[in-house]
């Protein structure tokens, strides 16, 4: 990560939200990290990190608006709710109410060790599973045990922990159907992959979602989003935030409009989503680079 920070977990207990953060805890060889925080109302975007983020939702009195790659969404939260954050993505919250959560920060080298020989091609990406909230008993059960097994001083916490991780990305796969991790989709026609890139490049300053591009191809989402990575070597919100990088890079270097203005022109969540982006992908901020391309 080109980041002062350098896992969700260093975000979280050094970072911006570290005055949120009431216990944490740990537990595995190649530990799964847990943070419980209670949070206002407000932004907490977050820049990409390289493991998947488990959250379980403790309390939350109102709505949220998130986008953890398949478009920005509104929901109102209920206790037990899950949240499951891709790698390598930034994604964006904008929580409308105080929440109390439980983050599970899962290493994601350490589960793709443990399922290659059945999905080589595993990326983190848990399919629909991103873009809306989901409940899941037996998942939410392994998070409490998980919780429990982690107290500092439990001499069996690490061996738990180690096969929680298993158990907990098994059921994330067979969640999203893992059989159609590795299924390849067909590329696009040449006329539909015409029509796709004008719509996103005169769409780039709106909230788009995988569902309006599905429609837009008349295409079931899953399928859609097959064919669309088959098509441009790219999930669609990676393209997405590719073209809005390369857009803001022109803007920046055509003249003195504001920041803020450019990344709600380029369709980024802030002026802080834009340079946590920047930051990531180019590793300079957009600042920076204005004056880099300008001399």
């Amino acid at each position: 990560m080109n980041s002062q920070y350098q896992d969700h977990f260093e975000f979280y207990t050094r970072g911006p939200y570290s005055q949120y953060v009431t216990e944490t805890r740990s537990g595995g060889a190649d530990p799964i990290r847990i943070i419980e925080a209670s949070q206002p109302e407000g932004d907490f975007s977050d820049p990409a990190q390289p493991d998947i983020v488990l959250t379980e939702i403790l309390h939350h009195s109102g709505h949220s608006a998130r986008d953890f790659g398949l478009g920005r969404r509104r929901f109102r939260f209920r206790r037990g709710d899950l949240e499951v954050q891709p790698p390598g993505l930034a994604t964006e919250i904008l929580s409308e109410a105080d929440h109390r959560v439980r983050v599970f920060v899962l290493p994601f080298d350490r589960l793709k060790t443990a399922i290659e020989a059945d999905l080589p091609t595993f990326d983190g990406d848990f399919g629909p599973l991103h873009a809306a909230p989901f409940r899941n008993v037996f998942l939410g059960h392994i998070c409490q045990c998980l919780w429990d097994e982690s107290e500092a001083g439990n001499p069996h916490g690490d061996l738990f922990a180690d096969g929680a991780l298993l158990a907990m990305g098994a059921t994330l796969l067979r969640l999203w159907d893992g059989a159609r991790l590795d299924s390849v989709g067909t590329p696009f026609p040449d006329r539909l992959r015409t029509r796709i890139e004008e719509f996103l490049n005169a769409s780039l300053d709106q909230n788009l979602a995988v569902r309006d591009l599905a429609a837009l191809a008349d295409t079931p989402e899953a399928a859609f989003t097959r064919s669309f990575k088959a098509t441009f070597n790219q999930t669609p919100h990676q393209y997405v935030l590719t073209r809005r990088i390369a857009r803001a890079q022109e803007l920046l270097a055509a003249g003195d409009m504001p920041l803020a203005e450019i990344a709600y022109a380029c369709g980024f969540a802030s002026q802080s989503h834009m340079t946590d982006v920047f930051r990531e992908k180019l590793g300079v901020t957009p600042g920076r680079y204005r004056k880099e391309v300008r001399g």
